[in-house]
């Protein structure tokens, strides 16, 4: 088996979401554009500041996924959870 196909889907999943959350905002021509407006702004203000939102919800999405899969390996192989609070606290 390689090492590729060891990957889990999750983790995939969370590259491409961290990979649109950088690179679509670096895509320059795609809102170098005065119109349409919303709300008195032009589309250049609220297309960055919708995408100040976006990749925060898609960072917390690749975080939760990796995060999960973390937590199933660890437990696979017996080990404790990092997150969990001892039963004695």
């Amino acid at each position: 088996m390689s090492r590729l196909s060891a990957v889990r889907p999750a983790y995939w999943i969370s590259g491409v979401l961290l990979v649109v959350a950088v690179v679509v905002p670096l895509l320059v021509p795609t809102y170098a554009k005065a119109n349409p407006h919303l709300w008195g702004f032009p589309f250049f203000y609220w297309y960055q500041l919708m995408w100040v939102f976006l990749s925060a919800i898609l960072v917390s999405i690749a975080y939760r996924l990796v995060r999960g899969e973390e937590r199933k390996r660890r437990a696979a192989q017996g080990l404790a959870d990092p997150d969990a609070k001892e039963a004695g606290e």
